[in-house]
């Protein structure tokens, strides 16, 4: 019976490699599995097991020369927001996706973020006021439900973005003059525009609906989510059992506080129907979504230690992820860190604090 070829030569005296191990990578986005996640804060627990030193609350930023003003301390946060793209490491496609979103990005700025930079938010909200007054930079409500509030924008960018918006030369004329002959104001009047010229705004992100607030639309919103005294928790702990009894839907306002207009009631009924929409900034709507993802995973990274807390080193190489891996450029295109600290700081999520041994701490506030 013929023998084969291999039976005559033998075995090969080839090196051979050793076969390359398989690993399973999940995708961006997928959740890991219950028992890594438990793994995952058991850890974080032992590596916490005790509470920092706190030596003194800390400030977001030192002293710095080039944010002496809201102006300056504005364009400060905008050109800090996110981190520049890195030449490689990205497929083209990717890498335009990211720089198309950041052109979309408007140019505004949380009012709070301001404060959290400039460290006196007395001095900072009398210049605003007065900035306000001169036309030189303007306030718009974003909120949507968020804890963003009010955002601060320079009225040249406003009316930049007008002038590139695809309007009538005429519609984009009046509504340039309503903004320099009204600088204070969030609401747009009828018979300002013809309906017409309303919805050419509107289509272009200019104009938003109103929304005023009504004793009956507001009283069930959560006392966290919204900015007034007016809420069942406290409606239900006085005899009456009505809304007059703490201070009625305007109390803040009368009382000084809140940036937007106070509450209407049916007397004002006649201003209702005067007021109908409000200013606004095109694109304001991606500013929200990464900022709010930004913030829950600030939140979600300190809820997972013992005591809330931790090193802003270790929060940061965790957020970097090996710099294009982590939660920076996956989720959030490239947010910087600082940014989003400072947002989160200026909003009351977190607050800084002097260790003394492993550098600034960051401790959660709200959840």
């Amino acid at each position: 019976m013929p023998q084969s070829i291999r039976s005559i030569l033998g075995k090969s005296n080839r090196v051979r490699k050793p076969a390359r191990a398989t690993y399973s990578t999940s995708r961006a986005g997928t959740s890991p599995s219950p028992h890594k996640a438990r793994n995952n804060r058991q850890a974080d627990d032992e590596v916490f097991k005790d509470k920092l030193d706190d030596l003194g609350l800390d400030q977001l930023l030192s002293e710095d020369l080039t944010t002496r003003d809201v102006v300056q301390a504005m364009r400060y946060i905008r050109q800090r927001m996110f981190t520049p793209v890195p030449t490689t490491g990205f497929h083209s496609t990717r890498s335009v996706e990211l720089l198309n979103y950041r052109l979309a990005m408007p140019p505004i700025v949380a009012a709070s973020h301001i404060n959290a930079v400039l460290h006196s938010p007395t001095a900072v909200e009398r210049e605003v006021v007065e900035l306000t007054r001169r036309g030189v930079v303007r306030k718009v409500r974003v909120d949507k439900g968020t804890v963003l509030g009010e955002c601060l924008i320079e009225s040249a960018d406003l009316e930049a973005m007008v002038d590139r918006a695809t309007l009538t030369q005429e519609t984009k004329d009046k509504f340039t003059s309503f903004l320099r002959d009204h600088p204070t104001t969030q609401l747009l009047p009828r018979k300002v525009l013809n309906s017409s010229q309303e919805d050419e705004l509107v289509r272009a992100g200019l104009l938003t609906g109103a929304h005023t607030a009504t004793p009956g639309g507001t009283l069930r919103l959560r006392p966290e989510d919204r900015m007034t005294m007016t809420s069942l928790q406290r409606v239900s702990q006085y005899a009456s059992g009505t809304a007059s009894a703490v201070g009625g839907p305007n109390v803040v306002h009368l009382a000084g506080g809140g940036g937007g207009a106070p509450t209407l009631t049916r007397a004002d009924s006649s201003d209702a129907a005067a007021a109908h929409l409000r200013v606004a900034v095109p694109g304001h709507g991606g500013y929200l979504k990464v900022a709010e993802e930004g913030l829950a995973w600030l939140r979600q990274a300190l809820g997972r230690t013992r005591w809330g807390e931790a090193p802003e080193a270790w929060l940061r190489e965790r957020f970097e992820g090996g710099v294009l891996y982590g939660p920076r450029w996956k989720d959030l295109w490239g947010m910087e860190w600082e940014w989003l600290v400072g947002l989160a700081v200026g909003l009351g999520v977190v607050e800084l604090f002097n260790t003394g041994s492993v550098g600034r701490g960051v401790r959660a506030l709200s959840s």
